[in-house]
């Protein structure tokens, strides 16, 4: 501690007015502890004495007020100086005075100058948060250029490091021969290459102009497609997007150990989109994704050939084959719906799909049955083996036999959504039109629909197919003239060019069908000779096609969701592989009317936007799928990881969870959608292991090949899921007739479940039904008892007897508002001794009491028994457009089946009601399901 000060005493009142400096005795030496006091203040100054060897008694309230006077003499005081010897008689040297303080104006010169140059925030920082920064710190390029300038002197200012890979120079010895050893290896090749053209009989202009063409293999998978030979080993066990690198810098992409699909997809950009995809979705702007993984596949043959194949593959419907889909068939319109496949114990769905025709000239009858015929099949990527697999078998057996090709490396796809979507496409997909007279019809209808804020207005299945210019010859793009709100006469003119898309004409063929125009429209030039080529010309010129910028065929097909109609549709543009990268190039800076640029999303953002729309995301909710089937697989793996990285005191301990009513343990297996125990499954594997280890058994032990066949059969995993069926809504409604059959006992039906109050599920949350109501038995005598009996013990796990009519209590009236209870202090003193009144006449509680969560648990009714389980949520969480809980469950077909003949009036208020409980927790949710 340091040593303490000695108090000084109040200084004489004539010399009040001087400075500090001068009133204050010095001390003469640290060592004495006491401070000298001046001689001319000998007898003005009272002797003053050492606080520390001062003893406390008479005497010491003197000291205390002394030290309270000399605190306050100390605040109050105002340091003084001396005058400055520039100073004399009033005059003031300016020279010397600046000479005194050169010190102190050349240190805050430095200072200024130092605080100039380093500024808390950079030019990089200066940009608005969308925009990417982390290669801002070293190329001025990347900020905008109200900045480059700033950005460019403060890296000349700080010496930053700039490298530019066109012409960085190898450092090491090392390098520089792999550099130049490759480059000779490269000169060979080529000359090689062209000795070999040079033997075969080619001329010089076939040499110079020539390109490979990728091989399309009939009935075979194909290779992916690899576009630049230095990523080649990046790409051995998956393949890479067309706006790969794009994305790669933007967005959290799948492990590159882990890939997707056999595709390196984004899951969902850097920055914060869960509240802009709401708002685009239901408000204004727009959000694109590439979905190039998407598989497609040709089928082409002989038109009576295909019809049988189609027909195999689900699509049994007579409106499919009828006058009601000519329009289908003649390639005016696509469909979506469900493929399944024929199988031993049934029917299985085998996953969503897009089927498009593709238009053919009109032919005489006779020669219909001979007409060849082509259609693409759009795929989920999880279910394309499937379909692959099933097409090729359904192909054999037809005669004549058409042929498959597999065009996932063909062809890719951009998806996007948003009111401002159909603006975005018009600014970038500009038609090519070489000749006005070989314009192409779809093209009128395209250019008419400006102003479309949602592409469900149009009818169901509506499409467009034309030609368009490289959308690098007018980056970056333009903002597109758009009609007033205001304006009648647009409307009524966008109402009439949505009714003309019902209108039948003859259409060629498409050009995205033609295998030689998808190879000329990915032979794009350049970026160099398209930058040689804007440099020639005046600056912002917009550049004109010319003979060397092959035209890009394109298909747009507008969807809309039958659930909800005010949900929107979506754009889906399916093009060439090789041309995704400049359109979405285009697509990503185009600027909005309503302001920005639109987004881009990853697979999270897919599956928030059909959670919103209230649909089935496939394969994660529909588990009776053999896709789903594995993804479920796959998703038990990555919460029972996450389960067992968690400290033992704060994950769930699942077998001592208390579900009230003396009930332990969770319900199956906690980070699992359990549908073994919802079906039976577990019995059932177990009946059949044992009668396999039996029928072993029995068997001679001493044939060594049976018992190591016995041995492999017992090393194989067991797929509990095998047995599962997911059954669509429309093959759901043939069972509800009293004469039809029982659905299958292990099948599944996907169903909507909206909370009717609180609560927010998520996935693996357990859903049952309302149990059933107990009757009530009424005695015929009447009998008073003389004294009230002791409530009845309830046996161990046995639920209320009222616990459905309690559930029911919880449904929400309709047109009842929420009124607030009044508390103890709003309440006047009649009221408050009628409630004192009314509690001390009440009966007595029982004793001893109810052990906790008997009868409920803190006020929740109890949930219900096992028994009663019905399904699992694949997808849960808080809806924003509701503004309350919301999910997407499976449901036992069976049990469904029940209540619907259980409740057969909607109207009754117990229809369709569940109890909805996450995993790991005890108290339940009201809710009420809805099959899709």
């Amino acid at each position: 501690m340091p040593p303490k000060k000695a108090i000084q005493a109040k200084p004489a009142k004539g010399l009040a007015g001087k400075s500090a400096s001068t009133n204050r005795p010095k001390a003469s030496s640290e060592s004495s502890g006491r401070p000298m006091q001046s001689k001319s203040n000998k007898r003005k100054d009272p002797p003053q004495q050492d606080v520390r060897f001062k003893k406390p008694g008479k005497g010491s309230d003197s000291g205390t007020r002394d030290t309270k006077r000399v605190k306050t003499h100390d605040v109050r005081s105002i340091a003084a100086q001396k005058s400055h010897a520039a100073l004399k008689d009033g005059e003031l040297n300016v020279q010397s005075f600046v000479g005194s303080l050169s010190f102190e104006i050349n240190a805050l010169d430095e200072s200024m100058r130092r605080t100039r140059t380093s500024q808390t925030s950079r030019a990089f920082q200066r940009v608005p948060f969308r925009m990417r920064r982390r290669a801002a710190a070293h190329n001025y390029k990347q900020v905008p250029k109200r900045l480059q300038g700033r950005a460019r002197r403060e890296m000349a200012d700080d010496n930053t490091p700039t490298v530019n890979s066109s012409t960085r120079k190898p450092n090491t010895t090392r390098a520089r021969l792999r550099s130049e050893t490759a480059r000779k290896l490269g000169i060979l090749a080529k000359r090689k290459r062209l000795q070999k053209l040079k033997s075969s009989g080619a001329d010089e202009e076939t040499i110079a102009i020539r390109a490979a063409r990728p091989k399309i293999r009939r009935n075979d998978l194909n290779d992916p497609v690899i576009s630049a030979r230095r990523f080649r080993k990046r790409q051995l066990s998956k393949t890479w997007l067309p706006t790969h690198l794009w994305h790669a810098k933007r967005a959290r992409m799948t492990p590159p150990k882990e890939p997707l699909w056999r595709f390196t997809i984004p899951l969902t950009p850097t920055q914060k989109v869960y509240r802009p995809t709401h708002r685009i979705q239901w408000e204004k702007g727009a959000m694109a994704w590439d979905m190039s993984y998407m598989s497609t596949i040709g089928l082409s043959g002989p038109q009576n050939s295909i019809q049988n194949v189609l027909k195999s593959l689900g699509l049994t419907q007579e409106a499919l084959w009828s006058d009601k889909a000519k329009r289908w068939r003649a390639g005016h319109m696509h469909w979506t719906g469900t493929l399944s496949r024929k199988a031993k114990d049934g029917v299985h769905i085998i996953g969503p799909a897009t089927i498009i025709w593709n238009p053919e000239e009109k032919v005489d009858n006779a020669n219909e049955r001979k007409q060849f015929r082509q259609l693409y099949i759009r795929i989920h990527p999880s279910a394309f083996l499937e379909v692959f697999n099933e097409l090729l078998r359904l192909a054999k057996m037809q005669n004549p036999r058409p042929y498959i090709e597999d065009l996932r490396f063909e062809i890719g796809s951009i998806d996007i959504i948003g009111p401002d979507s159909m603006e975005a496409l018009l600014g970038v997909l500009e038609p090519y039109i070489s000749k006005p007279e070989l314009k192409e019809p779809h093209v009128s209808r395209f250019e008419s629909l400006a102003g479309l804020k949602d592409s469900g207005a149009l009818p169901v299945g509506s499409m467009l197919a034309f030609s368009i210019m490289d959308p690098r010859l007018r980056y970056p793009p333009r903002r597109v003239p758009l009609p007033q709100t205001t304006d009648q006469n647009a409307q009524v003119a966008l109402l009439e060019a949505i009714s003309a898309f019902r209108k039948e004409e003859a259409p060629k063929p498409y050009r995205l069908f033609d295998r030689d125009a998808r190879f000329k429209a990915s032979k794009l030039p350049s970026q160099q000779s398209l930058n040689r080529r804007r440099g020639k010309g005046a600056p912002g010129a917009v550049l004109k096609p010319t003979l060397v910028d092959p035209p890009i065929p394109i298909m747009l097909l507008a969807s809309r969701h039958s659930i909800d109609s005010q949900s929107s549709g979506t754009w889906t543009l399916i093009l060439p592989w090789k041309c995704v990268l400049p359109v979405w190039y285009s697509l990503m800076r185009y600027p909005l009317s309503t302001g920005g640029n639109p987004w881009f999303g990853g697979l999270d953002e897919i599956r928030h936007v059909t959670f919103e729309r209230g649909l089935p995301w496939f394969p994660g909710d529909l588990p009776g799928t053999d896709a789903g089937k594995f993804w479920e697989l796959e998703d038990r793996k990555v919460r029972k990881k996450a389960w067992d990285r968690m400290p033992k005191g704060k994950r769930v301990n699942w077998e001592s969870l208390d579900l009230g009513a003396g009930r332990k343990g969770e319900v199956g297996v906690g980070w699992n959608c359990d549908y073994d125990t919802l079906l039976g499954l577990n019995k059932a594997n177990e009946l059949n292991e044992m009668e396999m280890e039996m029928e072993t058994d029995s068997k001679d032990e001493d044939d060594g090949s049976k018992a190591t066949s016995r041995d492999e059969k017992q090393a194989t995993p067991v797929n509990r899921l095998e047995g599962i069926m997911q059954l669509p809504r429309s093959t759901f409604t043939t069972y509800q007739s009293p004469t039809s059959e029982s659905p299958p006992p292990a099948a599944l039906v996907t169903a909507n479940i909206k909370m009717l109050g609180r609560g927010v599920v998520t996935t693996c949350a357990r859903i049952y039904r309302l149990p059933d109501a107990q009757p009530v038995v009424v005695s015929t005598q009447a009998e008073v008892p003389a004294t009230e009996p002791p409530p009845q013990p309830r046996a161990e796990g046995k639920l209320p007897s009222n616990l459905h009519e309690q559930w029911l209590a919880r449904r929400p009236s309709k047109g009842s508002s929420s009124k607030k209870v009044p508390s103890n202090r709003d309440m006047d003193l009649e009221t408050r001794v009628q409630l004192l009144a009314q509690e001390l006449i009440s009966p007595p509680a029982p004793f001893p009491p109810p052990a906790p969560n008997s009868e409920d648990i803190n006020g929740h009714p109890l949930c219900p028994n096992e028994e009663d389980l019905i399904g699992f949520v694949t997808t849960g969480s808080f809806n924003l457009r509701d503004g309350r809980g919301d999910a997407i469950g499976n449901l036992s077909a069976t049990k469904v089946l029940e209540e619907l003949r259980r409740y057969k009036n909607r109207e009754d208020p117990a229809a369709r009601l569940c109890v909805v409980r996450n995993a790991g927790q005890n108290v339940g949710w009201l809710a009420k399901w809805e099959l899709v």
